[in-house]
């Protein structure tokens, strides 16, 4: 939010300096986001404060902290002429799901022309260019008062009426920039003899835009979904200061004080004649009171604070106190704050204008709390750094993607920012390998790379919380620039078994011709160089542990939790391990992940299989290839004998293998 301190100092006395006020808006949470330039603060908004995007809601809490006296700017409350038929506008709603208010008014005979200095140049200190008086008041008024306005030339108008309805399929306005919006019917406009002038909430149209030959106005102020401005103002891509500010939730009787503000200053500035017009209110809202505790205040803040002062603080803020005792106060919220939904949000008013500094600092005096964190966040922790002892390089990915109408799994967000960020990841693949392209720009030629994270998706029809699933996993990616899809398949598999191995998962085997989870097809792992899409199972017994593809690997982590102790074999004490080779030939794309598995299970001695070589050679056959399996052995050299002699058994019923030594 940018803060001319002209047009600041219109609502508040205050003789500090741009970096004295800075710093007090640091300490209300408003932090300086870019260095003063030209006596305007550009502070940070990360609140959900609809007021804070209003020059006077900054004003406000600024005052309360300074103890200075706050002036709302003049409004003028008189009505004005009963509508006649020639100045009346005609106002239909016909999408009462996305209106909760429209509020109008209507002037005749005005003169529109070139705004007066003080006018400009607080627009122009915010960002706005000046256009001409009428529509820098309405300008002024939404930065003002944070309620965004509208005015219309009602001569430009083929009728005399405006209806906000659902736009229609391929429906197109032309936006006050010249620009033509092609709609839908998600999106809902204001029309007049059935052609659409303004799409709702997020940008006027051309057609019955004010100019310097204006003469009568129709004036709104407009309070809508939230959710579908939102959403809306990103698939179009449209942002602008309209947008900013229904992002939030804005009251509806904030349209009535913008309505009041507006009319005092077209009086001034351009004349003419004032009428009453329609003002659609359906549901009035009704704001429930609430209770504050003087005890709550020193549970969370571990100090007394006076309740003449607490009362003070709530009153500067301009909450109205219904009632007051010993315990503590009963207030009715202010039109301004969508924010406040529970006491705690008003004992964080109270130490914030009270200044959080003068919260004491002590020592607990009582036993450390008990320790609350999750064991798969330590666990988590625990991988980061094995990863890291591998040499991996760790990303975090922005887990929002572009939709992808073909995948019925996919979750869709109802709120995106941008139509090309509408979703959640199915996969951190999906957002890592991105990451690539970056290290190639730098001509870094290979790297492995991992993030820790969760991917999203839904089961299922959404309207069910439970159909939503959520998956905590490590995503590890290796990449050489140049290195065929065999070779990279091979490497990701030494990162996966040193990686098992440092994290103590030793009875582990792959399974293969598993089904993608998205496309529901079967797939057939191996080594085969042109079938390097498919995945297989990392699997202890029957936990699955995560996925394996040629050139990644995906961990769920909260699985491996489960077995970093299920079935780990010991190491006998009696006497030292020892390790035996064994050369194999092996048929490409042949299944060896259940031989594996069947050498484990042969005896308890038997600690650890593992694949230490993976070669082709035209020397061992068309389409075979040479892979060395290392055997570790709990046991002395005699007993090691008869073990041998069982596992090479277990090796010679798969027709696809051949022993080489």
């Amino acid at each position: 939010m940018k803060i001319p301190l002209i047009w600041l100092k219109d609502y508040i006395e205050i003789n500090k300096t741009p970096k004295e006020i800075a710093a007090s808006f640091t300490s209300l949470g408003l932090m300086l986001d870019k260095p003063i330039e030209n006596g305007v603060l550009d502070l940070e908004h990360r609140m959900d404060r609809a007021d804070w995007l209003s020059i006077t809601g900054c004003a406000r809490d600024l005052a309360a902290f300074e103890n200075a006296k706050f002036k709302f700017p003049k409004v003028h409350k008189e009505k004005g002429k009963e509508p006649t038929k020639e100045s009346s506008v005609e106002i239909k709603v016909e999408c009462p799901d996305l209106v909760n208010r429209f509020n109008t008014r209507v002037f005749r005979n005005i003169q529109v022309q070139e705004s007066p200095e003080w006018l400009k140049e607080r627009l122009e200190a915010y960002g706005i260019p000046s256009i001409n008086n009428i529509v820098d008041i309405t300008n002024f008024v939404m930065v003002e008062l944070g309620q965004p306005m509208h005015a219309q030339d009602t001569d430009k108008m083929e009728k005399p009426e405006i209806v906000i309805r659902r736009a229609k399929n391929d429906e197109i306005v032309k936006t006050l920039l010249g620009e033509e919006v092609k709609l839908d019917p998600d999106v809902f406009v204001l029309t007049q003899n059935d052609k659409a002038t303004v799409i709702g909430g997020i940008v006027g149209g051309e057609s019955t835009g004010v100019d310097l030959k204006t003469k009568n106005i129709v004036l709104d102020a407009g309070n809508y979904n939230q959710t579908s401005v939102r959403r809306n103002s990103r698939k179009l891509k449209i942002q602008n200061e309209t947008v900013l500010r229904y992002d939030k939730y804005l009251n509806t009787e904030l349209t009535q004080i913008a309505i009041e503000r507006a009319v005092e200053l077209i009086l001034e500035l351009a004349g003419g004649e004032y009428y009453e017009n329609f003002d659609y209110y359906p549901k009035k809202k009704h704001i429930k009171p609430m209770t504050l505790r003087h005890k709550r205040i020193k549970v969370l803040s571990g100090m007394e604070i006076e309740p003449p002062k607490v009362r003070k603080i709530l009153e500067l803020l301009e909450y109205k106190i219904l009632d007051e005792d010993k315990k503590g106060l009963t207030v009715e919220i202010p039109h301004f704050r969508t924010d406040v939904e529970v006491e705690d949000d008003l004992v964080a008013d109270v130490l914030r204008i009270n200044n959080y500094e003068k919260i004491p600092v002590t020592l607990i005096s009582a036993a450390p709390p008990k320790e609350i964190t999750k064991p798969v966040y330590k666990y988590e922790e625990k991988l980061r750094d094995v990863c890291a002892g591998l040499g991996l390089h760790e990303h975090i990915t922005d887990p929002l993607v572009a939709k992808n109408d073909n995948d019925k799994k996919q979750v869709v967000l109802e709120n995106s920012q941008s139509s090309e960020k509408n979703s959640l990841r199915y996969s951190v693949y999906q957002t890592l390998t991105p990451v690539i392209e970056m290290y190639r720009k730098q001509n870094i030629k290979k790297c492995g790379l991992f993030e820790i994270g969760k991917t999203f998706e839904l089961n299922g029809k959404g309207e069910n919380i439970e159909n939503y699933l959520e998956t905590r996993v490590l995503e590890v990616v290796y990449f050489e620039e140049g290195m065929s899809p065999y070779n990279t398949s091979l490497n990701i598999k030494r990162v996966l078994g040193r990686l098992l191995k440092d994290m103590g998962i030793q009875n582990y085997y792959f399974q293969v011709n598993i089904a993608d989870n998205k496309t529901g097809k079967s797939s057939q792992s191996g080594n085969n160089d042109n079938n390097y899409e498919n995945k297989s199972l990392i699997k202890q017994e029957e936990l699955v542990l995560g996925e394996l593809k040629y050139d990644s690997f995906t961990i769920f982590t909260q699985e491996m939790l489960k077995a970093e102790t299920v079935n780990t074999r010991i190491k006998h004490d009696i006497t030292a391990s020892i390790f035996e080779d064994i050369s194999l030939v092996v048929k490409v794309g042949s299944i060896i992940g259940e031989t594996i598995k069947a050498i484990k299970d042969l005896n308890s001695s038997i600690t650890e299989v593992y694949v230490i070589d993976e070669y082709q050679d035209k020397k061992l056959g068309e389409n075979k290839k040479g892979v060395t399996l290392r055997i570790e052995i709990a046991t002395d050299k005699s007993g090691a004998a008869s073990v041998k002699e069982k596992i090479l058994e277990v090796i010679e019923k798969n027709p696809d293998i051949e022993i080489r030594t």
